[in-house]
Formats: structure tokens, C-alpha cells, sequence
């Protein structure tokens, strides 16, 4: 269970009257995990990684961010960087790169656009930090889904589902406490201390 602080969301949105991009396709992979550990398929990751072109440092380094992002939230590693989680997926960032995106996908893991461009149409895409940079949290499900652990504080989002559709979010008592405009919108600048859970529709 993740220690929260408290502090008021940013209610202030914008709508972005224009249709959402589809993400690329991610690298195929499955990985058995138990306890929050890769127990099958570091070896195809690993190649994954260095067909992308990353350095033996940053594979490295990018394998100790899932490795930690299992050990204390658990979930199922399914590419170099990508993590299947009750509900939806995270893409955890590159070492030296300030944006969540696919490896092998011809992405900039610098450029602002990969962000904008990499929330797949029908999905809630969450980011740990603000202007949609760090690990990505995409969901779909109406569902009730809790955020990652470790989003105490700023961040931002993007609303990519069916035109007009709200996303709901809720605190730690499951109250809601903030429905965002109509689908396609976004907020470069969000504040995720006070939210615990995201229906997406």
C-alpha cells in the first residue's frame, strides 16, 4: 500500500477538439513473474532493448525499473519496458529519456510528440510527471482501476476515449473528486496526490 499525501488536484482542464492518435504496436513478449520477479524471458527483452539500439548501461538500467516497479507493485513484464497490470499496461522510460514510448517503434524518446502520439485511441493514459512525461498508466475498462504506486504528486493525463466520454477520479475512500470534460481531453499539469482510483468511462 503507497503512502499518499494530500493536496488539492488541478480542476482546470482543456479540450483538444481534434481525434486521438493510435499508439504503435509494442514488441511482443510474455514473461512469467513470481513475487515481482522475471523468472522467464529477460533474454528476449534483452534482445528487444539492443535491437532498439540501447546501450548495455541502459538495458541494464531500464531492468532495474521493472524489476523495482514489480517488487512493490507486481504485474507481469511483457516487453523491455512495458508492464501488464491489472487492467491496463505501464511503459516505464528509457534511461536518458524523458518519454514513455515502444522500443523498435522509430520513436523519440525525447520529443514531446512521442507522448501526444502515444495514447491509444478508447484509453485513460496516465503520466508521472507533468506534459506527459515519465511512465505511462494506460487503462480502458470502466472499471474501477487504482493508479501506480508512487504518483503522490504533479503529473498529467491524457482522455483519449470515445468522443464525449468523462473520466472520474476518485481518493483513497473511493469518493469521487474530480470528472474530467469530454473525451478528447488532457491536462499537461494534473495533480495525482489526492487520487487513488480512475474509472476511465
Amino acid at each position: 500500500m503507497r503512502l499518499r499525501t494530500h493536496i488539492a488536484i488541478t480542476a482546470g482542464a482543456a479540450l483538444l477538439g481534434a481525434a486521438g492518435i493510435a499508439a504503435p504496436a509494442l514488441a511482443s513478449g510474455t514473461a512469467d513473474t513470481t513475487n515481482g520477479t522475471v523468472t522467464n524471458g529477460a533474454a528476449a527483452f534483452r534482445s528487444e532493448a539492443a535491437r532498439d539500439g540501447l546501450s548495455a548501461q541502459q538495458i541494464s538500467g531500464l531492468q532495474k525499473r521493472v524489476d523495482s516497479f514489480l517488487a512493490t507493485s507486481g504485474g507481469t513484464q511483457i516487453a523491455a519496458n512495458k508492464i501488464a497490470v491489472k487492467g491496463g499496461s505501464v511503459t516505464l522510460t528509457v534511461p536518458g529519456e524523458k518519454y514513455a514510448r515502444a522500443l523498435n517503434s522509430g520513436l523519440d524518446g525525447n520529443s514531446p510528440a512521442t507522448a501526444l502520439g502515444n495514447c491509444p485511441y478508447y484509453d485513460f493514459c496516465g503520466y508521472k510527471g507533468a506534459n506527459y512525461s515519465g511512465s505511462q498508466w494506460n487503462v480502458a475498462s470502466c472499471s474501477l482501476h487504482e493508479i501506480p504506486d508512487g504518483w503522490n504528486s504533479g503529473g498529467s493525463w491524457i482522455n483519449n476515449q470515445s468522443s464525449g466520454t468523462r473520466a472520474r477520479m476518485y481518493n483513497k475512500s473511493k469518493a469521487l473528486i474530480y470528472t474530467t470534460p469530454g473525451a478528447y481531453s488532457f491536462d499537461p499539469s494534473g495533480d495525482w496526490g489526492p487520487v487513488w482510483y480512475v474509472r476511465p468511462c
